[in-house]
């Protein structure tokens, strides 16, 4: 099913919540009205019944007390007038009736509910509906004890007025209703349109957006309502992430190409001076193995750029299981024994706890062959590069890894993660960096939920400080 879009769906929602108000209000004005209409026939009942019961208690002929009760129960007036019926209890004639017995409304107060009789000295107010069509009226009937025996007095009125007003009333209230809730309908969509022209105007712009303009700020919303500023400065701070990783992007297919085209050249000028004229076997092996140390170069270069592809297309170990990184370690030190005592220099490992993280073995063994590459690379020949493993501080594993060599100028130690950035670019070319090591050191890190940082100082030496959350306690030091 198609998604409907934001206007609609606001649209629906404000007018269903018009109508449930106007709904509501209605009912409330309705039913309050009802009562006020009802209160002033029960006023009226009660004035007439304590009329009633006051003309009763009078010494009068009986001609002149019809007369009052006529008087007093409306009956000059055909459209209001009221019909009652006084009797004793146990005794079988009514008093004075207003009516004569075989009048269809006088059936009804001949058969008054049993259920609305009232107590001696009280009274109760109710409603009468009629099943042939004579209407709904509202009656009170009073019984209270007079001489030696209980006298009922029951009037009652016709209502019929009361519901046709209710009647007009509630015809007025759909009629208002009805078009406040179509007004709402064509309405809310405007309001809503107008209100969501910030999000049309910034759809708008990203429509323009490119990835040479994505640097430009405030260009996307400009001045947005409080409640849109989350979603502005969310949108702007993505755009800036896009416009740093564009622009790390062409770096890193510049400085690629170039480091590419250097190694390419060469080796390419090597093969065409040896085709150039005649040489000796000896000059074409020469010629052959500087060829292949250049190829070696750039094909070392392209698996750490595919190494850099890969940890970039995915956030997570997807792959994580436990390492002991004091074995690891170790076995690393044993891998670089024979380069470091070609350099002269020795490397130690200094055995810590033991200890545990959740990780990729293959990367957390790159991560440390980089650093320690670079170690013996740019240290010292005579340096003492060692590498130690603390349990802690906290929940971390702390690796560390140290040459003595502290030349690295500070301005130079925040960049030093980035890719292809060399401190001396020429003294790298004769070593052989290509500048990815520690930026793919930093890649692995990160996705072990871990820190990295670089210290360098002329008497110190040089240290990189790795942090990685513990697995748990991996017993004693071996």
């Amino acid at each position: 099913m198609k998604c409907l879009s934001i206007r609609i769906q606001l649209s629906l929602m404000m007018s269903l919540l018009t109508l449930v108000i106007i709904t509501v209000l209605s009912v409330a004005a309705y039913i309050e009205f009802e009562e006020s209409l009802l209160r002033n026939i029960d006023a009226t009942l009660r004035a007439m019944g304590e009329g009633v019961r006051a003309e009763l208690d009078e010494q009068d002929t009986r001609e002149h007390r019809e007369a009052e009760l006529q008087a007093i129960t409306g009956r000059g007036d055909s459209n209001y007038h009221a019909r009652y019926r006084i009797w004793v209890e146990q005794n079988n004639e009514d008093m004075f009736v207003s009516d004569p017995p075989d009048d269809p409304f006088m059936q009804l107060l001949l058969r008054p509910p049993a259920k609305e009789r009232p107590d001696v000295d009280a009274l109760s107010l109710f409603s009468i509906t009629d099943e042939v069509g004579l209407g709904t009226f509202r009656a009170i009937w009073m019984r209270y004890a007079g001489q030696q025996q209980v006298v009922n007095i029951l009037v009652a009125r016709s209502s019929g007025y009361v519901y046709h007003e209710l009647g007009e009333f509630l015809r007025l209230l759909l009629l208002l209703g009805g078009s406040v809730t179509l007004l709402a309908l064509l309405l809310v969509p405007m309001i809503i349109s107008w209100g969501l022209r910030p999000i049309a105007y910034a759809g708008r712009q990203l429509e323009q957006i490119t990835h040479r303009s994505l640097w430009q700020e405030n260009r996307v919303m400009g001045d947005v309502p409080i409640e849109l500023r989350p979603f502005k400065t969310a949108l702007d701070g993505m755009l800036v992430r896009l416009d740093k990783a564009m622009r790390q992007q062409e770096q890193l297919t510049a400085d690629s190409a170039h480091e590419l085209r250097t190694p390419l050249a060469i080796a390419k000028s090597t093969l065409q001076s040896l085709r150039m004229q005649p040489r000796q076997a000896a000059e074409y092996e020469e010629g052959v193995d500087d060829a292949l140390q250049d190829i070696e170069r750039m094909e070392r270069l392209v698996g750490q750029l595919l190494t850099l592809a890969r940890l970039d297309a995915v956030d997570e170990v997807s792959n994580a299981a436990e390492v002991r990184l004091d074995i690891l370690l170790e076995s690393l030190t044993e891998v670089f024994d024979n380069r470091a005592a070609q350099q002269g220099a020795s490397e130690i490992y200094v055995s810590g706890a033991a200890a545990s993280v959740q990780g990729d073995e293959t990367e957390l063994r790159q991560l440390f062959s980089n650093l320690v590459d670079n170690a013996l690379r740019y240290g010292p020949p005579k340096g003492v590069v060692r590498i130690t493993l603390e349990d802690g501080p906290g929940a971390w594993v702390t690796a560390r890894v140290h040459d003595d060599g502290g030349s690295i100028p500070p301005e130079h130690l925040p960049h030093l993660f980035d890719r292809f950035y060399r401190v001396d670019p020429s003294r790298s070319q004769t070593c052989g960096g290509t500048g990815l090591g520690l930026a793919i050191a930093r890649q692995i890190v990160q996705r072990h939920h871990g820190h990295i940082s670089i210290t360098s100082d002329s008497q110190t030496g040089t240290s990189v400080v790795i942090q990685l959350p513990r697995l748990r306690s991996a017993g004693a030091a071996r």
